[in-house]
């Protein structure tokens, strides 16, 4: 009986989560063409690469919008990053993890989410060929180790799994860096 209501309230908590992200990202960039091309740049230079589905997304720093999504309060973080043209875009949100005291750590994914989401890693990919809520990809499962991170700087690295908002058990490889200045 408590696993069931433990597994009810989890199940609360990603539902909420997911609907809280989906009307966030439904009116930005949603629109774009999935024909829109990744800029050809050297990915050495990027700011952010991302490696999902079998596809290497960049963005280099100098291309990056201004993130109107930055909110660093006591400790709930709230960063967003996407380039114009790019149909990726790359969300973090830190809710009572204590990095801003430690200014680094490193996170195992699922395990840090239990009974609450702490870390939240997901992607918006406007080329997906699938229903707009399954566009949101959410890292599921891995290692995302913070290396560096202030209120103008974020130093990560991830590697793990994750699939579309909705799509639970078709997890697919994602891995990518983010060394960039905000």
């Amino acid at each position: 009986m408590n696993q069931l209501l433990f597994m009810k309230n989890q199940f609360q908590t990603i539902l909420y989560l997911l609907i809280a992200v989906y009307m966030f990202s439904c009116n930005q960039n949603s629109t774009k063409s999935a024909s829109t091309a990744i800029k050809q740049e050297n990915a050495s230079n990027a700011a952010i690469q991302v490696t999902l589905e079998d596809k290497l997304y960049t963005m280099q720093q100098s291309n990056i919008e201004p993130n109107i999504k930055r909110i660093f309060k006591k400790d709930s973080i709230l960063l967003e990053f996407w380039e114009d043209g790019n149909p990726l875009k790359l969300n973090l949100n830190l809710t009572n993890t204590d990095i801003l005291e430690n200014g680094a750590a490193t996170y195992t994914i699922p395990d840090i989410n239990h009974p609450r989401v702490k870390v939240d890693l997901n992607f918006f990919n406007a080329e997906r060929d699938v229903t707009s809520i399954n566009k949101r990809i959410i890292f599921r499962k891995g290692i995302i180790n913070i290396t560096k991170i202030s209120e103008s700087n974020l130093e990560m690295t991830f590697e793990g799994e994750g699939s579309g908002a909705l799509e639970y058990g078709k997890n697919f490889p994602i891995s990518g860096e983010v060394f960039i200045t905000y």
